[in-house]
């Protein structure tokens, strides 16, 4: 999408009184205008979320924590040799640089600064460490994934590719995700580990049998369509958002996405943060009233509400 389409799309997040808008990659940063999506995010009143690799950030700091609400910067490891390894690049330094420059100027600008650690298993071990270093960064928290790949992911992978399953997917080694995981819920007290307890429980009891509600999230991929019932399920159809044929606040509730979603409600294959986590906490909460707090909690840190 050009700006203008892109634009188009938020536009109609905004008329559907969606709360917050995640840019996802891929890396997000690679496009020239997202300082400017950034800004029409708040012209329209959506908060804005990046997730980056942060590898450009310490150039960028000061104008993107100005425009964005959140920056989410992707730190699996404290070993740089590792990051090589896991990443894919030798850029280490320059991004805990960047992550130190954004700190700088995060709070006089009004943007939270995060870190995000996808546990995998090569870095199981260290992940404790990485919560406490981004609470001595200054960071306003940090987040934890799971690297999982799913079917449609698979598709997605090359001979060569560095994301290689058998290697990373932290089920390779599910005994000692289920060690790090209480001391993960233990760490919560002392650290602003933001990953609800509820998601982390998911993975030390291995019972993913939860159910799904798809129309708390909507996936908008980087053509426009949009992702129906979510974007990683066997049924899974993509719909322009941009042909003039629906508007976003029409369609999400058609009998066909309906029907869509009542297919893969009882779904137990899907252990991606971003749709697990509000199926649990807002999708049943009460069950997860204190994951519910905490996140009215930090939007209210951060005047949203």
């Amino acid at each position: 999408m050009d700006t203008q389409q892109f634009e188009s799309i938020l536009d109609q997040f905004a008329e559907f009184d969606i709360i917050a808008v995640s840019f996802l990659g891929g890396e997000p940063t690679l496009r020239k205008d997202l300082a400017e999506l950034g800004r029409h995010c708040k012209k329209v009143g959506l908060l804005s979320q990046v997730s980056t690799n942060g590898i450009t950030l310490a150039d960028n700091a000061d104008e993107y924590t100005k425009t964005l609400d959140v920056l989410v910067v992707s730190l699996d490891t404290l070993d740089p040799e590792k990051y090589r390894q896991i990443r894919g690049v030798d850029r280490f330094d320059q991004v805990v640089s960047g992550v130190k420059e954004a700190v700088k100027v995060a709070k006089a600008n009004k943007c939270a600064i995060l870190i995000n650690t996808v546990i995998c298993s090569q870095n199981i071990e260290e992940v404790p460490a990485v919560v406490k270093y981004a609470k001595e960064l200054g960071t306003d928290g940090i987040m934890v994934d799971f690297a999982t790949f799913h079917d449609y992911w698979k598709t997605m992978t090359t001979e060569g590719s560095r994301y290689d399953p058998k290697m990373m997917d932290w089920r390779n080694r599910a005994d000692d995700v289920k060690k790090l995981v209480p001391v993960l819920i233990e760490m919560r007290k002392k650290y602003p580990i933001l990953t609800s307890r509820s998601y982390l429980k998911t993975f030390l009891t291995g019972d993913f049998h939860y159910r799904c509600h798809p129309y708390l999230f909507c996936c908008v991929n980087k053509t426009g369509e949009i992702s129906v019932p979510c974007y990683d399920s066997s049924i899974t159809k993509f719909y322009s958002l941009l042909d003039g044929s629906r508007r976003l606040r029409d369609f999400w509730f058609s009998p066909e996405v309906r029907q869509a979603r009542k297919l893969v409600k009882d779904c137990t294959t899907c252990y991606m943060h971003c749709i697990v986590e509000p199926s649990k906490v807002l999708g049943e909460p009460l069950r997860n009233m204190g994951d519910l707090m905490g996140w009215i909690g930090t939007f209210q840190k951060h005047g949203r509400v």
